[in-house]
């Protein structure tokens, strides 16, 4: 089966590798210049930042894990977030630690003023009152313990030697067109025997039921010789940046200048990138119309953030990848999927 894959980034690459481990021979076109999608990264001097914002892996599902760590070795890094708020620095989500720190407890709605209502207004660009209750109600505690860490999940770590050459060693062996137009992959598509699509569901049907919307990222990178005393400050107060990060955290290098970033969110148009789908409201009812449509398209499976307008941490996006795609999969790929890897994980 000749298989076409429109975006090379996780969802993407994760499919690519399981069709042409079942045999299939599959081709990638990814518009931008570079692997690896949003996960991407590369050095600048003697640190290696995340081009679009740090991706911190976390996953309970064992299966996901194993597969990854067929292609790279982890660092165990698990990251700590501050957040600047009105009570002064803390750590989140909120523990007793958080209350240490604050110098007193807090009610849960309290919390939610303290931490979410400022930082999720600039992240949506929407009044808090008028978000959905499945946001406003999001408020993560840790009442019984002093644990600071951002995740708790059983799997952590980054890459060892970052996602870009974890990308490039799953593509091994697969054709990649690079910084190709996404009209060149439609027809390239045309002449498949499956297309699979990862890139924003209401471009590919041309907008024809209006333009979904999405939010974008602003990123504003500073060399540094010293070294932010966090990897990430979440800024839960009215300054227009969302949070700060330090990109020498992740894999715990010691340049001599560091990079660190400033986050600015901001609606999406054109000129920038579509980062998050904004699943309520009019954004349901207009995907609502471009899911039907591409229920009637046989041929074409719809991958990922974007294709399915829906938030999906990295982990989602792989087990959603090898759901869709098991009724491609020999018996004996899909219980390989379930072995555990041979990769070690390094010690952070």
């Amino acid at each position: 089966m000749k298989v076409i894959i429109t975006g090379a980034g996780l969802s993407g690459t994760v499919a690519a590798v399981l069709l042409k481990r079942a045999g299939h021979r599959v081709e990638i076109y990814e518009t931008r210049p570079h692997i690896a999608g949003n996960c991407h990264d590369g050095k600048t001097g003697g640190v290696t930042v995340h081009t679009y914002g740090p991706h911190l892996f976390h996953t309970n599902n064992t299966m996901v894990w194993n597969f990854l760590s067929r292609f790279t070795a982890w660092n165990g890094y698990q990251v700590r977030v501050v957040a600047d708020t009105a009570l002064g620095r803390i750590p989140i989500p909120w523990s007793l630690a958080s209350a240490d720190a604050a110098g007193r407890d807090l009610t849960d709605s309290g919390i939610r003023d303290l931490i979410f209502r400022d930082y999720s207004e600039k992240q949506w660009g929407i009044p808090f009152a008028e978000l959905p209750d499945a946001i406003r109600n999001r408020v993560p505690l840790r009442r019984d313990n002093h644990d600071t860490r951002y995740f708790t999940d059983r799997h952590q770590g980054q890459p060892a030697d970052g996602f870009t050459a974890m990308f490039t060693r799953m593509l091994e062996g697969i054709p990649v067109h690079l910084g190709v137009p996404e009209g060149l992959s439609m027809e390239a598509a045309a002449r498949a025997d499956l297309h699979i699509y990862t890139g924003k569901i209401d471009s590919y049907f041309r907008h024809r039921h209006g333009r979904l919307p999405y939010r974008s990222l602003r990123f504003e990178h500073t060399r540094s010789a010293t070294r932010q005393p966090h990897a990430v400050i979440n800024q839960c107060n009215t300054l227009p940046w969302t949070r700060t990060y330090d990109h020498a955290w992740f894999l715990d290098e010691n340049p001599a200048e560091t990079v660190v970033t400033r986050e600015y969110p901001l609606a999406h148009d054109d000129t920038n990138e579509p980062f998050y789908p904004m699943p309520f409201g009019d954004g349901m009812e207009i995907h609502a119309r471009y899911k039907a449509l591409a229920r009637n398209l046989p041929h074409t499976l719809f991958l990922g953030r974007l294709a399915t307008y829906s938030y999906l941490d990295m982990w989602m996006a792989v087990a959603q990848a090898v759901t869709l795609l098991r009724h491609h999969l020999s018996p004996a790929d899909r219980k390989d999927l379930l072995k555990p890897s041979l990769q070690k994980t390094t010690n952070h």
